[in-house]
């Protein structure tokens, strides 16, 4: 009964092993979770209104107040989809870690995995729970960098001869690594401020931000990464 009861279990796994290696998995994922990352943001942006009543904007607004409870209107549109989408990240970077034969891949895939994770709890974490959502921001910008990098080098030093992945989608990830490396300087650059860069509280805005525009092209670029590799499948 125990050895059924194993082989049971060992079936299970290698099914679910051989579904996340499948690549219509990869391209279903990463679709999911363009359109989750895209509703999230789009939709509270529109129907967001700060404490004076101003309207959102993309130069002196950081993605993450469009999950604040307190301030947006649609934050619960911001904070699911963030979640949904850190779930899609985890299954996307699992495919790819298994699809592509390397070390690289593999270090991609479990640094992906926390990147992934990270994204979601981005969404439980909202900016009411600052001190939590500054840690699990930070571990999505240093993760996501990481992640993108190293999958990236395994695309890119592919055999020719036998290319999973087009290796000229390596270069494609370069844009969200440089994204998420200039974010992190700035973020580096001010390491000493009494307060967090993503902490809005008590700030005078800027009419343009240089730490907002950053942030965002790193939503832009992730997103054209994660686009490029599920169409790629």
């Amino acid at each position: 009964m125990l050895y059924y009861m194993l082989e049971l279990v060992i079936n299970k796994q290698r099914c679910a092993m051989n579904l996340l290696a499948n690549p219509t998995t990869l391209k279903i994922a990463g679709l999911i979770g363009v359109f989750f990352g895209l509703i999230g943001v789009i939709v509270p942006s529109l129907a967001y209104r700060g404490t004076e009543g101003q309207k959102y904007s993309f130069l002196n607004h950081f993605i993450s107040e469009l999950g604040e409870v307190s301030i947006s209107r649609l934050a619960w549109v911001f904070n699911l989809g963030m979640i949904l989408a850190g779930i899609c990240i985890v299954i996307v970077s699992l495919s790819l870690g298994l699809i592509l034969p390397s070390f690289w891949a593999k270090a991609g895939m479990v640094l992906g995995t926390a990147t992934g994770v990270a994204l979601s709890m981005v969404g439980v974490f909202p900016m009411e729970k600052m001190k939590e959502h500054i840690a699990v921001a930070v571990a999505f910008f240093r993760g996501g960098f990481l992640m993108v990098l190293l999958f990236s080098l395994a695309i890119a030093l592919q055999n020719a001869d036998n290319q999973v992945v087009p290796r000229a989608l390596g270069l494609v990830g370069m844009l969200p690594v440089l994204a998420f490396g200039i974010f992190l300087g700035l973020m580096w650059s001010v390491r000493d401020q009494d307060r967090h860069t993503l902490d809005t509280t008590e700030k005078t805005r800027p009419r343009v931000s240089k730490f907002a525009i950053s942030e965002w092209s790193i939503f832009f670029a992730f997103i054209l990464w994660i686009l490029v590799i599920a169409l790629s499948m």
